[in-house]
């Protein structure tokens, strides 16, 4: 009897853990426009790449790179996406043959070379997806449009990344004078299933643009939630002379918390390894001369040699495999930011400061009949305390995640966050 006891008791926690792992399985992503994306641009240049190089990439919390930096043919990511797989690192490869269909508008897009590039790639088990254009003005829109259309006839399940301007690009750029008409003309024209964009906000003498890295978060979230599709920011991790200051530890939490805050559904870093002045771009033909930057001190040098801000962003990016992958499902209903503890922009239904001069985001995720609610230091520079009351009908339960917070008495709505730190309470 003990024995058939035992026999029946073994069978359902088998049974169980059966079930726990096809659950896993069904709700892994299946694609990266499903994910939480942790992405870095510029990989180790042609003669680094190895394994040796790409297990330090996926050590520092790197899921999805585009390596770039010289790699540009179908020869040259094929090998990068033969070391990625066995290191775990999905490759996102930029091949030159689609450069130009998107740099003049009205071209004629060859569908034979489009068809060529899908075919190359989009079997590859690490293969996350297809570069088709950076920064791109408002008038090859339809280009954009036409070449993604073409790559979805082709591959059904790999999504094109396009990634946009943020809003402190010049008209001559854009093509628009506001961002907000810019970031729609793309969404009705283009129709990505991915929204990117980039935003560097640390720039020399110490300035931070923190009023268009604030307002930039909240128009491409309005946005595409109208949309119904998430998005990424490209952040900054490097300096560029004569242009972005390098970030220290808290800048690279605030750029990361606040995003998240926001609703991204993933970040990118640029860069990881530090490109050199033309970023190893051939000159192509129409194309206006690559632009030449002086990069320095990103997550790897010029030399080869691991930075400070390595560490940085890989603190940054195992904090977000558990809080960013962690919101997957959710619903990021609502997000509010408070200086000296006065609303300024948005809502927080869940939780709210009592106004005792708290600078912080407070992003509202909603599941079932749960809330995570992330509070984050809007400030990159000076602490916050922050005192918080509960809306009535809920009731904090546990800390999900905090980093560089700390609780400052028993409750679990008093605490003291670091500049650019965050902590995530969830509610019933």
């Amino acid at each position: 009897m003990k024995s058939l006891v035992f026999m029946i008791i073994l069978t359902l926690i088998l049974g169980c853990s059966k079930i726990d792992q096809v659950e896993q399985e069904i709700s892994a992503p299946q694609s990266m426009v499903d994910d939480f994306i942790i992405m870095a641009y510029s990989g180790p240049p042609l003669e680094e790449v190895n394994i040796e190089r790409y297990q330090e990439i996926a050590d520092a919390g790197i899921e999805y790179l585009v390596p770039g930096n010289g790699t540009f043919n179908s020869e040259q990511n094929l090998k990068a996406m033969e070391i990625g797989e066995k290191v775990g690192i999905k490759i996102v490869p930029l091949d030159m043959r689609l450069v130009p269909f998107a740099l003049t508008p009205g071209i004629t897009i060859d569908t034979s070379v489009v068809k060529s590039v899908v075919n190359d790639y989009k079997d590859h088990p690490a293969f996350a997806g297809y570069v088709v254009k950076d920064e791109p003005h408002a008038n090859v829109f339809p280009a954009l449009y036409e070449i993604s259309n073409l790559i979805r006839k082709e591959d059904l399940h790999h999504e094109p990344l396009i990634n946009l301007f943020p809003s402190y690009g010049t008209l001559t750029q854009l093509g628009f004078e506001d961002f907000r008409g810019y970031i729609n003309s793309y969404l009705d024209i283009v129709k990505p299933k991915l929204l990117s964009y980039d935003y560097y906000p640390f720039r020399l003498n110490n300035q931070t643009m923190v009023d268009g890295w604030f307002s930039d978060l909240l128009v491409v979230r309005d946005e595409t939630r109208k949309a119904n599709i998430p998005f990424m920011v490209f952040m900054q991790s490097e300096g560029i002379t004569e242009g972005l200051r390098i970030p220290n530890r808290a800048e690279i939490l605030w750029q990361v918390n606040t995003a998240l805050a926001y609703g991204a559904r993933g970040v990118g870093w640029f860069s990881y390894w530090t490109p050199v002045p033309d970023q190893g771009f051939p000159q192509e033909e129409g194309a206006a001369p690559p632009i030449v930057e002086h990069h320095h001190n990103a997550m790897i040098g010029l030399n080869g040699n691991r930075t400070e801000v390595y560490d940085y962003v890989k603190e940054a990016n195992l904090y977000l495999k558990k809080t960013g992958k962690g919101l997957l499902g959710w619903d990021n209903i609502n997000v509010a930011r408070y200086e000296d503890g006065q609303l300024i922009e948005g809502s927080s239904p869940v939780l709210s400061p009592k106004g005792e001069g708290e600078n912080i985001v407070i992003g509202t995720y909603l599941l079932d009949k749960k809330a995570r609610v992330v509070i984050s230091n809007s400030s990159c520079e000076e602490s916050t305390a922050v005192a918080l009351d509960v809306q009535s009908g809920w009731e904090p339960e546990n800390i999900f995640a905090s980093i560089d917070a700390e609780q400052t008495s028993k409750l679990l709505l008093e605490w003291s966050i670091k500049p650019g730190g965050s902590v995530i309470i969830e509610l019933k």
